[in-house]
């Protein structure tokens, strides 16, 4: 792959690695679909964990079988009595391992691709060189996980609280937990995730470690905001455009419901949402791509200007007559 000049573009040079190196798209789709399954499988296993503790009398067993509404939810709310505090063990558990496992399988796997990318964009030397630097990797996005559940936490604190201000007939604060409350848990939970997100690539790139990767990252930002603005605009575009020709296209098989029977319409339904999430992490590589080429056109040294027509290269050389040559000034 050739050396992205400073006149390419990073969008399309993010393109351009999925058509030179197709592989890279498999590992990645390997290793973010593995942890899908693992994740699947966790959740599944504390769900039947869960549900084998719960105790279900006769009384309960014929209040559901009745499905009638009423009667179900008077079954359930004796069911699940005293089972609150079990089930919030139970769900910090699960979300704690799949938090630890998801930042293991990325440090690796995030490794991996970033290790190719610099190697198609970046000089021959740095290549060869390239490390994985798991333990900055990990520690890079363990910190992009707590950001993104403590954002997350934020958002759903405010939706609260500002429904209890609502009830206590405060709208001010209402207001405020509504608009400021929620709108900075999006904007600084979606800002710091992309950034978390963009670090591992100086990780990689510069062999740096967690506290090195950031301070790159920020310097990168505050030069390239620009272009790194527009890139995102363009994927997300993208992205916007994929997700909803794909959510259209996976509905499309309900209105088979009377011809083909409902267990071929979810498979189905399934595989085309395996093509979806297929080219969403398709896009995704792509951007990565044009990250790592706009990091490499600004680790380009800038060129000098040209000089203005007419005027002289080498300024003319006088011999004076003690015989010592020196440079004449400009006239």
């Amino acid at each position: 792959m050739s050396q992205p000049g400073s006149s390419r573009s990073p969008f399309q040079e993010g393109f351009a690695v999925l058509r030179e190196e197709p592989l890279l798209l498999a590992a990645e789709l390997t290793w973010r679909w593995c942890f899908g399954v693992a994740a699947w499988i966790l959740a599944l296993a504390a769900a039947a964990l869960f549900l084998d503790s719960v105790k279900l009398s006769p009384a309960d067993r014929f209040l559901l079988s009745t499905l009638r509404p009423s009667l179900a939810s008077t079954a359930l709310t004796h069911i699940l009595h005293g089972t609150l505090l079990r089930y919030v063990w139970i769900k910090s558990i699960v979300v704690a391992g799949l938090t630890v496992l998801w930042c293991l399988a990325a440090a690796v796997g995030r490794a991996a691709s970033l290790r190719n990318l610099v190697a198609l964009f970046g000089e021959d030397d740095r290549a060869e060189e390239a490390g994985w630097q798991f333990r900055p990797m990990f520690t890079i996005h363990l910190l992009r996980a707590a950001w993104t559940w403590t954002a997350l936490g934020c958002f759903v604190g405010s939706v609260f609280l500002g429904s209890a201000m609502l009830q206590q007939q405060r709208p001010a604060s209402a207001a405020f937990f509504y608009v400021f409350g929620i709108a900075l848990s999006l904007v600084f939970g979606v800002v710091l995730n992309w950034f978390f997100g963009l670090a591992p690539l100086f990780c990689i790139r510069d062999q740096a470690s967690a506290r090195e990767a950031v301070s790159l990252t920020l310097d990168f930002c505050s030069r390239q905001g620009g272009r790194l603005f527009a890139v995102n605009v363009g994927f997300l575009a993208l992205r916007a455009v994929w997700a909803l020709s794909m959510f259209l296209l996976v509905l499309s098989p309900v209105s088979l419901g009377k011809h083909v029977a409902v267990g071929w319409i979810l498979l189905l339904m399934f595989l085309l949402s395996l093509i979806y999430f297929a080219g969403a992490d398709a896009l995704y590589l792509a951007r990565l791509g044009a990250y790592a080429a706009l990091a490499e056109i600004d680790a380009q040294p800038a060129l000098d200007p040209a000089p203005e027509s007419g005027a002289p290269l080498n300024p003319p050389l006088v011999e004076w007559e003690t015989g010592s040559t020196e440079f004449s000034p400009s006239t």
